[in-house]
């Protein structure tokens, strides 16, 4: 009778291109019902060995047989047969882009012997899909959970959705346990109208057939399918599911040993005590309820509208957010913060934060000094190293305290003005003279080195650029944190002062001009600045004018009192 059958070969899609095709039996008898005879076979292993073997040969076939991905039904029982999985294992070391769809789920119960087979096939590259998920199979849910690749919902459970909400939220019910608990790709076929589609591909990503697309078609129609590039298990949907099962272990567990033991694996898994165990717990009966309770209220919380919105104000808000430990560890970052600073730093270790965002500890010190102190919220204007280089920022910290455990919740917002810094000395370039921040600022210094140009010179560039970083990064440690330096072009730099007092800050510069000639002299080399300071009394235009004029007067009288000063 086997010889009586063929195969037509249903097109997959993914993204609006074809990944895959499903080799589908058929029969030109009449009345003849290719379903029932399958699952008639008493030998479904020697049966699936070949369909497995004509499948391979229909491929074969084509010229570009290496480039098409095949999916085909075998009985999940046939998992069983340790001849057929022998066979499998000499077929697929040459056979490649195969997925085993498991279907006939009655057939068995055997979960970890099942499991086992799979895990060997995959050794080889062979993907797999439990099929006719929705069809009534009872120990289809049993099987949810093995590792299988893709999750395919039968053709039913769509056949009604776009005129039924309760068919419809049925299957997306569905998809999102699938998708987002047992972290595994959907599957949806039996696509037959416009509507169906527009409904399910709302859903989130999946592969999908169905009429709508295509019907079966011969072997020799097949074209070269795309490669797929299949998402990863993701560790933090996974979290779900590990605690689910805790709960679960919790549950059934008889005497207070099992109990405790099962607390503690709650403990484990759910780090930041989102459930909100006590850390102290004698009556581990009245414990077990009340974990229970407040799983039961996290669950019905979900779907809440306050629930929602509070999720939806933190990943959606116009700040990038991100939420630490107290260790430093981030447990959240929002898409606006990924997309700011060029980088998704959840689970990332602190090391390796630390190559990847400059000054990161620095973050972590401020933060820490936070958690210690008394007060429950810091804001500040800091200097950020995004993927657009440095940036001036708004940062705004709160602690909060969840459980016994504190954290930090930090919202970043890019300053309106968009001052930009310098790469090559981290001052703030000149574009911060026409911002906002100038209005905290009363006195304009503006600085012109003296010996750089015979530095750069006789040295290099190379040298050069190190001695302008050393000399900005140097007296930026030599004033105070409400200083503020500009670069304002080539070795002129501009300091800005919020003392009233002209003689003070005169004799401020000279001190500090000491202390930078002192400095270089230490590392052999002879720089100096000439100076002009100016009041902002009556606007930054003015001040730069009377600074600069200033400063070359300064520097001729100099040239002509020290002749060993030659002019930049």
């Amino acid at each position: 009778m086997i010889n009586d059958l063929y195969f037509k070969y249903q097109p997959r899609y993914y993204g609006g291109e074809i990944s895959s095709y499903e080799a589908l039996l058929r029969s030109d008898i009449n009345d003849f019902n290719v379903e029932k005879f399958v699952y008639s076979m008493e030998h479904s292993a020697a049966f699936d060995l070949n369909i497995i073997r004509k499948v391979l040969q229909d491929r074969k076939s084509l010229d570009i047989c290496d480039d098409v991905s095949i999916s085909l039904n075998i009985s999940i029982a046939s998992l069983l047969d340790d001849n057929f999985i022998h066979k499998c294992l000499n077929i697929f070391e040459y056979e490649k882009n195969i997925t085993l769809e498991l279907t006939n789920h009655d057939q068995t119960d055997d979960f970890d012997s099942i499991q086992k087979s799979i895990l060997l096939l995959k050794e080889q590259g062979v993907k797999f899909a439990l099929d006719d998920y929705g069809k009534g199979y009872i120990n289809t849910d049993i099987f949810l959970y093995l590792d299988v690749d893709y999750i395919k919902l039968d053709r039913r459970l769509i056949s009604n959705i776009e005129h039924n909400y309760i068919s419809y939220s049925i299957l997306k019910s569905k998809y999102d346990h699938i998708v987002n608990v047992l972290d595994k790709v959907v599957i949806i076929e039996g696509i037959e109208t416009f509507e169906q589609f527009n409904l399910v591909k709302e859903f989130g990503d999946m592969f999908y057939q169905g009429f709508y697309f295509s019907r079966p078609i011969n072997i020799g129609e097949i074209e070269k399918t795309g490669f797929i590039k299949y998402k990863e298990k993701n560790e933090r949907t996974q979290f779900s599911l590990k605690l689910d099962q805790a709960i679960f272990d919790l549950n059934r567990s008889q005497d207070p040993n099992s109990v405790k033991k099962a607390i503690d694996n709650i403990k484990r898994i759910d780090k930041y005590n989102i459930i909100g165990l006590n850390s102290n717990t004698f009556d581990l009966y009245s414990e077990r309820h009340r974990i229970n309770k407040n799983y039961r209220e996290i669950i019905k919380n979900k779907n809440r509208s306050h629930y929602m919105l509070a999720a939806s104000l933190v990943c959606g808000c116009d700040g990038a957010v991100v939420i630490r430990d107290v260790d430093g560890n981030v447990i959240f970052n929002n898409d606006h913060f990924i997309q700011f600073m060029g980088v998704d730093l959840v689970d990332m270790p602190i090391e390796k934060v630390c190559g990847k965002v400059n000054d990161y500890r620095t973050t972590l010190h401020v933060e820490s000094e936070l958690l210690q102190s008394d007060s429950c919220f810091m804001m500040s204007d800091e200097v950020m190293n995004t993927k657009n280089g440095m940036e001036l920022v708004h940062v705004y910290r709160q602690k909060v305290s969840h459980f016994d455990q504190n954290f930090i919740i930090c919202s970043v917002y890019e300053a309106i003005d968009t001052i930009v810094i310098d790469e090559l000395t981290n001052c703030y370039q000149k574009n911060y003279l026409s911002s906002s921040y100038m209005e905290q600022h009363k006195i304009l210094v503006f600085i012109d080195l003296d010996g750089f140009k015979e530095i750069n010179d006789s040295l290099g560039h190379c040298i050069g650029d190190e001695t302008l970083r050393d000399f900005a990064l140097t007296l930026k440690s030599m004033l105070r944190d409400s200083d503020v330096v500009v670069r304002f072009g080539g070795d002129e730099f501009i300091i800005l002062l919020n003392s009233h007092v002209m003689t003070t800050v005169q004799q401020r510069i000279v001190q500090l001009r000491k202390e930078i000639e002192d400095y270089f002299t230490q590392k052999e080399m002879r720089l100096s600045f000439s100076y002009g300071v100016a009041s902002l009394q009556n606007g930054v235009e003015l001040a730069l004018k009377q600074a600069d004029n200033r400063m070359y007067q300064e520097k001729s009288f100099r040239k002509k009192i020290v002749g060993v000063i030659k002019q930049a």
